[in-house]
């Protein structure tokens, strides 16, 4: 239907029967002359009646035969008129599906150009919308970082308020550490002066002794002799530690030997508080020094 009908190689009915009649006049002008000369033949042979009914026959036939022609004629004239008639309705038909082509063909055209259009949309929001979810990831990832950042200050800070704590633990504990050692070494300190005055007062309450018992003459005069020195070393020994602070070594071996209880490590002095912290030692007892 879409390629172009070729129109039919027919000839027009008025051009059919102009032929016709031709054909017709010349058959009568040939009839008539075969007539005769059969008439001729005939009548020179003088057998002329049976051959008329021959002709008769003949004519007959040939006026059966034009009546054919002229029936198919009709006929054919009625055929290509109908197909005249159906080559007009293809055509309209043609000229109408055309019409509905070209208008198909544009509804196509613009179908088109809209999928185009909603393809370019489709493709613009996939990328708008891969673009927000990159944004969003990236939000997220910096909230992230701005959260553990935050974290990381906070512990930083409380690292700093725990070493603060520390610190101060660490030197509140020297501190006591230094007090305990001050205050074991004043023990020490008046326990040995107590000792020393004790030894002083027991060798004064000798000579005392000494002097009030009757002596003989030779060791009285050495008593004598050697009372002066005796008072004035004992004098010596109790003014000394007074004199002395009780750190110093040298007037600890004047004064006289330590008391064999005290400990040394009770006397070693405390750390620096500048120093880095150490193992807390055992926090030592001091009912015995509260007694």
């Amino acid at each position: 239907m879409a390629g172009k009908l070729e129109p039919l190689a027919m000839e027009p009915p008025e051009v059919v029967e102009e032929t016709e009649e031709a054909e017709g006049q010349t058959k009568p002008l040939k009839v008539p002359e075969d007539l005769l000369a059969m008439v001729k033949k005939l009548h020179k042979e003088g057998s002329l009646e049976p051959q008329i009914e021959d002709l008769i026959n003949r004519i007959n036939e040939f006026q059966q035969a034009k009546k054919k022609s002229s029936e198919e004629m009709v006929e054919a004239q009625a055929l290509w008129e109908s197909l005249h008639r159906e080559l007009d309705s293809l055509n309209g038909e043609k000229v109408h599906l055309e019409e509905v082509l070209s208008k198909k063909q544009e509804a196509l055209g613009i179908l088109q150009l809209h999928c185009e259009r909603k393809e370019s949309g489709a493709q613009r929001k996939n990328m708008l919308q891969e673009c927000t979810e990159q944004t969003s990831v990236h939000n997220c990832q910096v909230t992230e970082s701005c959260r553990q950042r935050k974290l990381g200050i906070q512990v930083e800070e409380q690292l700093e308020n725990l070493m603060s704590q520390h610190k101060d633990l660490w030197e509140l504990h020297m501190l006591k550490q230094r007090l305990t050692w001050e205050i074991r070494a004043l023990q020490s300190s008046k326990e040995q002066l107590l000792t020393e005055e004790k030894l002083a007062r027991d060798k004064l309450r000798e000579v005392e002794r000494r002097l009030r018992s009757p002596p003989e003459v030779g060791s009285a005069r050495m008593v004598n002799d050697g009372l002066p020195a005796e008072v004035e070393i004992l004098e010596g020994q109790e003014t000394a530690p007074n004199r002395c602070p009780p750190k110093d070594a040298a007037c600890k071996g004047e004064a006289g030997p330590e008391r064999p209880s005290a400990r040394s490590e009770d006397l070693e002095p405390p750390p620096d508080p500048e120093d880095p912290p150490r193992p807390l030692p055992p926090r030592p007892s001091f009912e015995g020094d509260r007694k």
